[in-house]
């Protein structure tokens, strides 16, 4: 299994950040069919999943790509959020900050790393793999961008996404 996970994360790494000139993908698509599955998902727990500032916001790589790191964690953000999912978008000096917050119990800024690394998982009684994060974080990097956590003002994690921002 550790080897097709590492075959699954070096094609990532290589496929990432090569994006074809001119493509654009539409972030406001791309979470809007994302909160749709979500809802479905997570429809039992009846969250609430808000989206501010997407229209209008452009992600210059491939619409795969964006949708495996906003997947795992607007994914995160519904398994630990109590009720409220936020999404929200903002372009800064020509990078694009997505960021994915909830009102769960958050993540203690010293276990940030530890909660981005391959095959950890924080807590055993959520389910996961423990690779999604790891999975995005990778590919982000592969577009020149990252993923950090901070504290939402929910009061629980918020996940910031930076990437290249079209403008």
């Amino acid at each position: 299994m550790a080897g097709a996970i590492d075959r699954h994360l070096a094609r990532a790494r290589a496929a990432g950040g090569q994006a074809r000139p001119g493509q654009r993908t539409d972030v406001d698509s791309v979470v809007e069919d994302l909160r749709y599955s979500l809802d479905l998902l997570y429809r039992d727990r009846a969250l609430e999943i808000e989206l501010l500032g997407l229209d209008g916001q452009v992600f210059l790589g491939d619409r795969q790509d964006l949708e495996e790191m906003l997947g795992n964690l607007m994914d995160n953000a519904c398994k630990w959020a109590s009720s409220r999912v936020l999404v929200r978008a903002e372009a800064a000096d020509k990078r694009l900050l997505i960021h994915v917050e909830d009102d769960g119990p958050g993540l203690p800024v010293e276990r940030s790393e530890e909660a981005l690394a391959r095959g950890t998982r924080l807590d055993e009684s959520i389910p996961g793999t423990g690779m999604g994060l790891a999975i995005a974080r990778d590919i982000a990097e592969a577009y020149g961008g990252s993923i950090n956590f901070a504290e939402s003002s929910l009061g629980g994690l918020r996940a910031t996404l930076l990437l290249h921002h079209a403008a």
